[in-house]
């Protein structure tokens, strides 16, 4: 079984992530810092501190996700 989530790492921010449940081996929340971007404007953006979900399995790393620890433990629970 999959879980979907939402990436929160940067350039893939946004998009949709598969992770298989059976290997995820901890949940937690972790800060992270995001880069920043030139604006239309050029103006640019410093980069910046985020408050995201790392979701560790095992032998692959951690995945970063927008999604709570709450809300990951309940897909993880879910059947």
């Amino acid at each position: 079984m999959f879980i979907i989530l939402t990436n929160a790492s940067s350039p893939f921010q946004g998009k949709p992530l598969i992770i298989k449940k059976d290997i995820v081996v901890t949940v937690f929340e972790a800060e992270v810092e995001q880069p920043g971007t030139p604006s239309d404007d050029n103006v640019i953006e410093l980069p910046f501190k985020e408050k995201v979900t790392a979701v560790f399995c095992g032998p692959v790393g951690a995945w970063y996700v927008k999604e709570t620890v709450e809300e990951v433990y309940k897909l993880l629970k879910a059947i």
